[in-house]
This record gives structure tokens, sequence and C-alpha cells, in this order.
């Protein structure tokens, strides 16, 4: 409406243009408030996807630091398992070398006790035969073979 068209209308017209003015302000208002609030969710909606997308970034790194401390592990379980193989191969060698000094020397004492035992056994023979006045039977075997031979 022009300025002239509204100076022509009462005053009742008036104040139903002035309350229905009114109206359309009142609901322009709640728009206005409406949009503001839908632009907050979504402002807050992109701050949440950023949030995620850090979230997500910093996942991603928590799993690829996880990642390359597992295969350090790994890689030092390896190492370690190769390490106590070379080790054990040492000591095996080393203890089947000790197994075969202890054997010989063992072998080499039997022979000794055997030998001291038999020349014991022999001493005891004979004082037996000096004490009893009789010939020794290893004497006497040789004694036997002289009287045989003459």
């Amino acid at each position: 409406m022009t300025e002239k068209e509204l100076r022509r209308l009462r005053r009742t017209e008036l104040l139903e243009l002035l309350v229905e003015q009114g109206r359309i302000v009142e609901r322009l208002q709640k728009e206005v408030t409406a949009l503001r609030a839908k632009a907050e969710e979504r402002r807050i909606t992109i701050e949440k996807a950023g949030s995620i997308a850090e979230a997500s970034l910093s996942l991603t790194k928590i799993f690829e630091d996880a990642e390359e401390a597992s295969k350090l592990y790994m890689e030092n379980i390896k190492r370690r398992s190769e390490d106590q193989d070379r080790i054990n191969a040492l000591r095996e060698e080393e203890s089947k070398k000790r197994a075969e000094q202890l054997i010989m020397t063992t072998a080499k004492k039997c022979r000794e006790m055997e030998a001291a035992t038999a020349q014991k056994c022999r001493q005891m023979l004979e004082a037996a035969a000096k004490r009893s006045g009789s010939v020794p039977a290893s004497q006497n075997a040789a004694g036997d073979g002289a009287a045989q031979g003459r």
C-alpha cells in the first residue's frame, strides 16, 4: 500500500492492519528462531563430524602404532629364539664333550681299579698259600707245566 492509501483508511482498518502485521512479525520471529536452532544443530553436527574425523585419524594412528609395536615385538621374539637356539646348541655340544670325558675317565678308573683288585687278589692268594704251606695256584699251574715238560 502507498502512503496515500494508508491515509484514507479508517482507524479500525488501521488497527486490523497493525494486528495482522504483528501476527506476521511474530510468525517471522518464530521462523527466525527455528532457523537459528537448525543452524546451531548443523554447526554442532559439523563440529561432531570434525571431532569424529579427528577421532578416526587418532584411532588410525593408534592402530598403526600398535601394528608397528607388534611387528617389533615379533622380530624381537624371533631374534631371541634364534639366539637361544644357538646357545642351546653350544650347551649341547659342551655337554656331549663333557659326557665323553667322564666316560673315558670312568673307564680308565674302572680298569685301574680292576687291575688293583686283581693284584690284591693275587697278593691275598699268595699270603693264604704261605700260611697254609701249599703252593699258590698261579705257581702250581706254572709248576705243572714244567713237570709235564720233563
